[in-house]
């Protein structure tokens, strides 16, 4: 199950127009008045998502006061109201909004709008049919839900435009407006692409400016095979049904094309709210790390910073699948929420970001994830901030009585009265307040990086090579391996500077570009530590495969080549260990590149015939640095023990050995550090640190070991 459809099951542009080939017309002016006053700084943002549209004007009022007693410093809202906001095509009403902002405003309370679409009206739908997305089997939706839409059919993207310029202009200068959300969980819905004839057409556009002539294309997809050869552009399909499974090359650059029409529907919504309203903050939300039909850098490049969607429980039940009464390992639960933390910090290069949605009750839509044990909701606001964010906004204020999001509790119970979390909620607003600026803004200490590549993501869907072979799987195990060390660790583009970093992790990177080469080979003559998997530099850019000795590219850095490669089924293949990783023989799954060493040294062998005695895991220094391939899929555990030893190796050490379901994240700006200790577990644990210092929250002071409650938190300040 790939991440889209992880999270849809679980319940729920670019440099510029010509260079990412997208249809011409769209996005006009998109990148002009893309700047703001820079010198506006970000608010404090510690508040709650909010629907005036959905509650009574007469409990507005009331609904301020006990925010602003809360401690709540902002509200999102509108984001779905665009029914109310255009009841009928150019006739636009917004004194409902001007009202309750001026009640929110009025209690001190800021507010970012939402543009809404992501929910069209009726109206909308029912005059322009042809805006409905076609699934991948050809399936038109259905409207009356939301995420229905085309994200390239020119009548939505006006529409949608018109609605949020007619917004822009109305509260570019009210009172309390601080900012915007562009939209709502870009594809996020039952079905992430559209396939109908308006994405055929762009996509058919995007390729001729992408690769200017047929020969080009034809050349680049191999598309003599199954006499595909394409003598117009207008012949090319969209990868919908067929008698055979697609292209690779064809369904790669779909994907690409997706992710850029989306990035492009974005933006043109971007160009009008930055002329419009030049000094609001602009931001748009997601689920980071489990949504994989976006390039999420391309997505938040031009915007102020990230945001993303959090419900730790949700995503526990269904980690867990589903049973309740098996819930998974609390490190395993605290790995796979803090990858997300990571992966959302990654998508703006490190900088601090805004959760806009953060879980603060019971969640589900047709059932509920368990009730929250006492102290979890602020342990996952702490992990939170632990991993880079600057605010949180918790969803939702008051719990919807009507609609598809009746059973998603928030911090008011359907009667109104307070939840279970109300109080625990705002205790935690508080003293995250408390913590200050330099403290919500400081950056994340890591030393190693995981390269997190959305185009070998998209490759290995299309064709994983084995079933189980799966790239968010393998991402999140050798995330978990890598960060059980307690070491701090960035999600990064591996096109981008590595400088920063001792230590590069690349599980199963199948694609490998020119460019992604020579960052890598840079980065390892200079002292760095490359640490590569299964399937490494296998495709180009095309998605066919290299007709070069694997690992392609690489193998010069690796000093390797393949000798063969091997999927695993129901054969056994061991590996034994040597030189540093030397230890318990471990177990082969799923994949077995068989490595022939062309001046690397072998650090584990696989065991078992055909390839009993061959090399499973090579090192080889290369400049100043060294480069590590692991041929051998190993479990999570092996894995775990392969990558601390080779990151102690690098100098990659934690300050203390955290116990297990214990979490310790660095934030620090200049010479002032946070450290932020976290307990994942239901019962105390005790921590052991070098040093001294004082509590940030209690300003206790501390000196050795500590005890931490269940779910207990500490942010500590070293002398």
């Amino acid at each position: 199950m790939d991440r889209r459809r992880f999270v849809v099951g679980s319940g729920s542009v670019a440099a510029g127009i010509a260079a990412f080939g997208l249809p011409r017309g769209w996005g006009q002016g998109v990148r002009e008045n893309v700047s703001r006053d820079s010198s506006r700084e970000v608010p404090i943002l510690f508040g709650v998502d909010y629907y005036p549209d959905q509650t009574p004007e007469r409990l507005w009022a009331e609904d301020a006061a006990m925010m602003a007693a809360a401690g709540v410093t902002n509200v999102r809202i509108a984001e779905f109201a665009w029914s109310l906001m255009e009841p009928k095509e150019g006739a636009f009403e917004f004194g409902w909004l001007e009202r309750s902002i001026a009640v929110l405003h009025g209690k001190g309370i800021e507010v970012i709008l939402g543009t809404p679409s992501a929910a069209p009206p009726p109206w909308l739908s029912t005059k322009y049919p042809e805006i409905l997305l076609v699934n991948d089997q050809g399936v038109t939706l259905s409207p009356g839900t939301r995420r229905f839409t085309c994200p390239t059919n020119a009548t939505y993207r006006r529409l949608s435009g018109t609605i949020a310029s007619a917004m822009a202009r109305h509260f570019a200068k009210t009172p309390g407006v601080v900012g915007w959300q562009i939209d709502n969980e870009l594809t996020l819905g039952s079905f992430a692409r559209c396939y109908c004839r308006f994405c055929r057409a762009g996509f058919q556009t995007w390729l001729k400016d992408r690769y200017k002539t047929l020969d080009a294309l034809n050349s680049a997809w191999g598309s003599i095979f199954w006499s595909n050869l394409y003598t117009e552009f207008a012949q090319v399909p969209v990868p919908l049904p067929s008698g055979a499974p697609p292209n690779p090359a064809l369904a790669l650059d779909y994907d690409r094309y997706q992710s850029a029409a989306n990035v492009s529907f974005l933006e043109e919504q971007l160009a009008t709210l930055r002329q419009e309203c030049p000094n609001h903050i602009v931001t748009h939300n997601n689920v980071f790390g489990f949504l994989d039909t976006i390039d999420m850098r391309d997505l938040f490049r031009k915007l102020d910073f990230a945001s993303g969607d959090n419900y730790p429980g949700f995503f526990a039940l269904h980690l867990s699948g589903g049973d309740s009464g098996t819930m998974a390992p609390a490190s395993a639960i605290a790995s796979f929420i803090g990858f997300g933390l990571d992966a959302t910090r990654g998508a703006k290069d490190g900088k601090p970001f805004l959760i806009m949605e953060q879980q603060s009750g019971k969640a589900g839509q047709t059932t509920f994830a368990p009730q929250s044990q006492p102290g979890r909701l602020r342990l996952w606001s702490y992990q939170a901030v632990a991993h880079g964010a600057m605010g949180i906004n918790y969803f939702r204020w008051d719990t919807a009585t009507t609609g598809q999001e009746e059973y998603w509790h928030g911090l008011l119970r359907h009667d109104r009265q307070k939840s279970a979390g109300f109080d625990e909620i705002a205790r935690t607003i508080g003293e995250l307040k408390g913590l200050g600026r330099e403290a919500l803004h400081a950056d994340y200490a890591a030393e190693t990086a995981l390269c997190f590549d959305p185009e070998s993501d998209w490759s290995l869907t299309i064709q994983p090579g084995h079933p189980k072979l799966k790239y968010t799987e393998e991402q999140m195990t050798w995330y978990g391996a890598a960060t059980s060390t307690g070491a701090g660790l960035d999600l990064v583009d591996a096109r981008s500077d590595l400088g920063r970093y001792k230590v590069l992790l690349a599980p199963v990177m199948s694609i490998v570009t020119g460019g992604q080469a020579d960052r890598i080979r840079s980065f390892v003559k200079g002292g760095g530590t490359f640490i590569a998997g299964v399937r490494l530099g296998i495709k180009n850019e095309a998605n066919g495969m290299v007709d070069v000795p694997l690992p392609g590219l690489l193998s010069d850095v690796m000093g390797v080549t393949l000798r063969e490669y091997q999927p695993i089924y129901a054969e056994k293949q061991g590996v034994r260990f040597e030189g540093a990783l030397q230890g318990a023989e471990a177990e082969c799954h799923v994949w077995a590149d068989v490595l022939e060493p062309k001046g690397a040294t072998v650090l584990a062998r696989y065991t078992a015939a055909p390839y009993a005695g061959a090399a499973a895991i090579t090192e080889n220094r290369f400049g100043k640095g060294r480069a590590i391939y692991v041929g051998s899929h190993l479990d999570g555990a092996a894995m775990a023990r392969v990558l601390a030893v080779l990151l102690a190796e690098s100098g990659v050490k934690s300050a203390a050995r955290m116990p297990q379901g214990v979490e310790m994240t660095v934030r620090q700006s200049g010479s002032q550090r946070w450290i932020y200790l976290l307990n994942h577990n239901a019962v105390a644990a005790t921590v052991s640190l070098p040093g001294a210092g004082k509590d940030a929250l209690t300003g206790a002071s501390y000196a050795g070991s500590l005890e931490l409650e269940p779910f207990g938190v500490r942010v500590l300040r070293p002398a």
